[in-house]
């Protein structure tokens, strides 16, 4: 297997280029694509970073192939990682004003992966906003070829935040996070599962760590929660903002610890290289998996039409089968007004 990134020069981008060389994913007459932008910094820096991954890992590199030219990418895997992302300056806690600057990109790489590929590509979308990308790339490749990561990301957050509420380890947890990757996510409390927990202790646990915050208030807290953070992290207040954090429960801090870490200075990168990466093993070994993502559906979820985030099995052809999951009323009520808004949003650029 063949795997390219597009916008393998940034932030996102350079973490899966490393983690893909260092795991050895790829053999050594195997094919990394960077792919980069004539017209950007990307067009010299690319170079770059082909030279010193071959520099560091010339042991284990794969063959490393550069593309500026959206025509001209080859492979069986493509991330896609390019990109405008929320600057340090603007407005937090914002992802819609991303849509308008990375649609075109979206459109440009997707028509010509159609037009000059082999057919066959599995094309995962890190980009934000992920359910626009997902929709543009699925309208030139076909609903099945086309993944997005939000969903997948927020459901391993989630069980972070609720196995360090319980103190112990995330694999011990089993649960999902659907719709919207941002405010209008909604994580499945009624589908959780911890290894070693009956019944009645998961309630009482569950209870607990939740609190007074119900599913139809999730939205409510979220916006509340928004609000304090953000007037923090305007002030620069990035310690305080972390502290104010650990009030929220678990489902909210999925949402809202991510946006403290950009702003921070730091970014995402870590985490999102490596949940891409738990993907891409998924993928690449041959293996079926049922995760949660970002596809494009047809009415398979309670008889919704568009792209957002829902569980579906995944293996080495992409999307193989989307599950409708047994939800609470609430949840379910979530998710449909998710998908409706996330529609409303995207459709002007699809």
């Amino acid at each position: 297997m063949n795997i390219a990134v597009i916008g393998a020069c940034g932030d996102v981008g350079r973490q899966i280029v490393q983690h893909i060389v260092v795991e050895r994913l790829l053999e050594c007459d195997q094919r990394l694509v960077l792919v980069g932008n004539a017209d950007g910094p990307s067009a010299r820096s690319a170079y770059g970073l082909a030279a010193d991954l071959t520099d560091a890992y010339a042991e284990i590199c794969p063959t490393i192939e550069i593309v500026l030219d959206p025509s001209e990418v080859r492979a069986d895997l493509i991330i896609v990682a390019a990109g405008q992302t929320p600057t340090l300056d603007s407005t937090p806690l914002s992802r819609d004003a991303l849509a308008a600057a990375n649609a075109p990109i979206f459109e440009r790489y997707a028509r010509a992966i159609a037009e000059h590929g082999h057919g066959h590509e599995i094309v995962l979308c890190v980009s934000n906003p992920v359910e626009l990308a997902v929709a543009v790339f699925a309208k030139h490749l076909g609903r099945r070829r086309v993944i997005g990561m939000g969903a997948f990301l927020d459901s391993l957050r989630f069980r972070k935040e609720i196995a360090a509420d319980l103190g112990i380890r995330r694999q011990a947890i089993h649960a999902f996070v659907v719709g919207e990757h941002g405010t209008l996510s909604v994580p499945l409390w009624s589908g959780v599962h911890v290894f070693g927990y009956d019944a009645d202790r998961l309630a009482g646990e569950l209870a607990r760590i939740r609190g007074p915050h119900t599913t139809e208030g999730f939205p409510r807290s979220v916006a509340e929660a928004q609000a304090e953070l953000g007037s923090l992290i305007r002030r620069g207040a990035v310690r305080e903002a972390y502290a104010a954090v650990e009030r929220f429960p678990p489902d909210v801090r999925v949402v809202v610890r991510p946006f403290v870490t950009h702003y921070s200075g730091a970014k995402t990168v870590i985490g999102t290289g490596h949940a891409t990466m738990e993907f891409i093993r998924t993928i690449t070994q041959g293996a079926d998996a049922l995760v949660s993502g970002q596809v494009a559906i047809e009415g398979e979820v309670y008889g919704i039409h568009g792209t957002i985030g829902v569980p579906f099995v995944v293996g080495n052809r992409g999307v193989d089968r989307i599950f409708e999951l047994p939800m609470d009323a609430p949840e379910r009520s979530l998710l449909i007004d998710s998908a409706r808004q996330v529609q409303e949003k995207i459709a002007p650029y699809v």
